[in-house]
């Protein structure tokens, strides 16, 4: 054999010792091992924040935007024609003015002798239906001699045609007999026409005499118009007058505004209006009495009544301002660009009297008093907030929306399983969700819709008490506020 060859052998022969020795390694180690402990499969519960259902008192609120303006607005317009001679000492843009006070007099001349031409006009009149009465008195008593006179003719031509067949008269005398009777028969058929026409004559002259008092009537109108009084009290408004300012007719001199009654024109969706409309009426607790209070203020105007009540609020920086407001009347149609409905809200501000009554302080050192109540007041061209509320209802089921998957829920069962149901939905505001029908209290479900949902799974309830049922809940028209922003900014 070759020496090469042994070499070979020899190397072959040395790897089995150590193979031999790493089975016998393994085998002792295995053997030496202990049995791995074996433990049973257990379900784990899956963590849920939960509440408890349970009753609550809910007052639906829902929030629009709307500018202020006045509920009268009186425009002064000249009525007749002149120079002014005086106006009011305190006629100025901004100023008060209390009702019935004498803002501007124009000069009456013309329309005094006006006035004085159509009341000679009138005594005319009146004369000539005098005349017309004494007239027919004269002209009954002169028929009436008229008469005796006829027959009296009569009579003597009846004598002289019976002396003329006796030829005791010549016919000339018969003739001038017969032409007296003639004469006399015109004569009362003239004061009988007189007499007959008398009526359609007295007719025409209190016609006459009607027209002439009513042109007396017109030109004392025309002197009264020269002074222009203050219909309701309030606040002066485009005012640029001065005595000796000549003033024609129809002519626009100023406005004034009413201040003590401001509407706020606030729009609301279809689906807003119905929150505060929907109502159970057995839960439904009756709050008409403001309602009420405006009927006795309207002076017998038949007002709507309104389920919801309102307040106005105006902010401007740090400033906020709110008025209790009462709901009027609703607008004819929806708005159409934005397609919600108006509802006109008013707001009653400090009367004149107590605004004077202020002013009086001022002399006094209480001026700053007085100009707060006149700061603090509503003001046209205010951009407001109204929120209306409706009536507070009793005994419904309110849930987080955070808790609904469209129209389910999700229970945890006596055995802390998590199961779902379909439910009936009321109205939602803001982060919470009334339900109708499929829940009872006491039953506890998921404030959170768990992703995913498995039916029957095993659930940790913990119950999470930073989600409160809300006893006042509230709803805003985003973009109804946006455009009537836009609109009040116009």
């Amino acid at each position: 054999m070759k020496p090469w060859k042994h070499i070979e052998l020899l190397r072959k022969t040395l790897i089995l010792p150590p193979v031999i020795i790493g089975v016998a390694a393994v085998v002792v180690f295995v053997r030496s091992q202990n049995e791995l402990a074996r433990s049973e499969h257990t379900e784990q519960p899956r963590p849920l924040p939960v509440i408890r259902v349970q009753p609550t008192e809910v007052t639906p609120t829902v929030t629009g935007f709307g500018t202020a303006s006045t509920s009268s607005r009186w425009n002064a317009v000249s009525e007749v024609q002149g120079r002014i001679v005086e106006i009011h000492p305190h006629l100025e843009s901004g100023n008060s003015i209390k009702a019935n006070e004498l803002l501007v007099r124009i000069d009456d001349k013309d329309s005094q002798l006006l006035l004085s031409q159509r009341q000679a006009d009138l005594d005319s009149a009146k004369a000539r239906l005098q005349e017309l009465v004494d007239g027919n008195t004269s002209d009954q008593r002169l028929l009436m001699v008229a008469r005796q006179q006829l027959e009296i003719a009569v009579r003597e031509e009846q004598r002289l045609t019976k002396l003329n067949q006796t030829r005791a008269v010549s016919l000339s005398e018969l003739d001038q007999a017969k032409s007296d009777r003639l004469t006399q028969e015109q004569t009362v058929q003239n004061f009988q026409r007189s007499i007959n026409l008398y009526p359609s004559q007295v007719k025409g002259a209190k016609a006459a005499i009607a027209l002439a008092e009513a042109k007396v009537s017109e030109a004392e109108r025309d002197v009264e118009r020269t002074c222009i009084y203050s219909p309701f009290s309030g606040v002066l408004s485009k005012v640029d007058l001065e005595v000796g300012q000549f003033v024609g007719v129809h002519e626009s001199l100023f406005e004034l505004l009413d201040d003590q009654k401001i509407e706020v024109t606030a729009h609301f969706s279809l689906e807003q209006i119905a929150k505060l409309g929907d109502s159970n009426q057995n839960n439904v607790s009756r709050t008409a009495e403001p309602s009420r209070r405006f009927n006795s203020v309207t002076s017998g105007r038949v007002i709507e009544r309104f389920p919801f009540t309102a307040q106005v609020i105006a902010r401007s920086g740090n400033f906020t301002r709110t008025w209790n407001g009462i709901p009027v009347r609703i607008t004819e149609s929806l708005n159409e660009q934005s397609r919600t409905l108006g509802v006109v809200v008013q707001v009653a501000n400090m009367p004149w009297e107590e605004t004077v009554r202020d002013s009086v302080s001022v002399s006094s050192g209480n001026s700053r008093s007085s100009f707060t109540n006149r700061v603090n007041t509503l003001r046209p061209g205010t951009f407001c907030e109204v929120v209306l509320q409706g009536p507070r209802r009793n005994d419904l089921i309110t849930v987080p929306r955070s808790a609904m998957n469209g129209e389910t829920v999700y229970l945890i069962d006596k055995d802390n399983r998590l199961r779902s149901r379909q439910v009936d939905l009321g109205f939602s505001f803001a982060e919470s969700v009334t339900i109708l029908n499929g829940l009872r209290e006491g039953e506890v479900i998921s404030a959170i819709a768990p992703v995913p949902a498995i039916e029957g799974q095993l659930i940790d309830s913990r119950f999470d008490e930073s989600l409160p049922v809300q006893a006042s809940i509230s709803s805003t028209n985003t973009a109804s506020a946006l455009q009537n922003a836009k609109e009040g900014r116009r």
